[in-house]
């Protein structure tokens, strides 16, 4: 029965993410609090995915499905363009999802003429080699973890600030507004051609040692973080311990007691099994994750004109699907957690006032970056 109870969330992403590009055009799913077993603390309400957002691009068609196709024209080998789109998450998580669906559609949309070869699970390396070979030019598109991006774009670190955001809603807003095409300037003077934003939602907290229900609570806690100086910096400040791990690596870092824990979103935690390690889950939202998906100048030139317009048009339909997969799957994801072993616990507003308060030298340290009090100013407008 346990067995069982694993694969229920991989089945219900699957079947929410093929509703949504196909027959669920226009009909969103709306999931409900979902309430936890008497002994358990009641989960707060899942909040409503962003709205005006449909299962319909940006350009107005529907992701897959849509209208009459008349089938692909056959192409000649000379007229293919082969991109590879390597990538660290593996394919039941909605971002490897959303990846696979990308590649499809340009299939089909291209007549055969644009080919993705999606390799996940860090199939050609971690982000940060894939980072490296895309630079390079020897790898077509990817998406990776706004701290994997830090080291040639140090302004994208911004979302290494805690509760930048507190809404799926103000995050949306930002990233398709004029935050998100500030940051998309920066990539391009870096030689990446940035198409939109995936996310993963809300990080949170898991552990071996305690639960965390105020910031004093990672006193001495060694945390697993992404590679970034600011994410460092936040935990020292708050006197926890902080390791850099490649994700590859995590889940047997936390069997081994390499680490204590580790912060991912629910759908992170739940896809990579990191449950079975981890003894709390602390639901804090004390950290938003962005992960950009772009591609270098010198590959995108190399496209015909037709094929660059349809990778932008196919991202923009794909992106906000996977964002409100993201925040629909939320429900579910807690309720499948509740079945197994691991202890649940959530912040209160006034702890996270908290959390945030006692981290406050992580902005002042961003503030003094180039350009980083001008995206502070920036992101404060979509929360404030």
């Amino acid at each position: 029965m346990r067995k069982l109870l694993k694969v229920l969330p991989v089945l219900a992403v699957l079947t929410i993410f093929t509703c949504l590009l196909t027959a669920c055009a226009g009909n969103r799913i709306t999931v409900g609090e979902i309430p936890p077993p008497p002994t358990r603390p009641t989960p707060p309400p899942v909040a409503q995915p962003p709205t005006g957002q449909s299962a319909t691009g940006a350009a107005g068609g529907t992701v897959a499905g849509a209208g009459t196709t008349t089938g692909p024209t056959p192409v000649t080998p000379a007229e293919v363009h082969v991109l590879s789109f390597p990538h660290i998450t593996n394919t039941t998580h909605p971002r490897g999802l959303a990846i696979e669906s990308i590649a499809e559609l340009a299939a089909e949309r291209s007549g055969g003429r644009l080919e993705i070869n999606v390799f996940p699970d860090s199939q050609l390396g971690n982000d940060t080699q894939v980072l490296a070979q895309l630079m390079q030019g020897n790898i077509g598109i990817t998406s990776s973890l706004n701290t994997i991006l830090t080291s040639t774009v140090p302004e994208l670190a911004l979302f290494d600030m805690p509760y930048l955001f507190f809404t799926m809603e103000q995050a949306f807003a930002a990233l398709n507004g004029s935050l998100g095409d500030f940051l998309t300037d920066i990539m391009a003077e870096h030689g990446l051609i940035n198409f939109g934003y995936f996310t993963s939602g809300f990080k949170h907290f898991t552990n071996n040692v305690r639960p965390i229900h105020y910031v004093t609570d990672l006193a001495g806690v060694q945390m697993r973080v992404s590679q970034s100086q600011f994410l460092i910096s936040q935990f020292l400040a708050i006197n926890a311990g902080a390791a850099s791990i490649p994700f590859a690596d995590l889940y047997s870092a936390l069997g081994i007691g390499l680490v204590d824990g580790q912060e991912n979103p629910l759908a992170t935690i739940v896809s990579a099994r990191f449950y079975e390690v981890q003894d709390y889950i602390t639901i804090s939202n004390h950290g938003f994750t962005v992960y950009p998906i772009f591609m270098h100048e010198s590959v995108y030139n190399s496209l015909p004109e037709d094929l660059r317009v349809l990778i932008r048009q196919i991202i923009a339909e794909v992106m906000p699907i996977q964002w409100a997969l993201i925040e629909e799957s939320v429900g579910e994801q807690l309720q499948f957690l509740y079945t197994t072993d691991v202890n649940i616990n959530y912040m209160s507003g006034a702890a996270m006032q908290g959390f945030r308060a006692a981290t406050q030298v992580v902005y002042d340290e961003f503030a003094q970056m180039p350009r980083g009090a001008e995206l502070l100013s920036i992101a404060s407008r979509y929360v404030n």
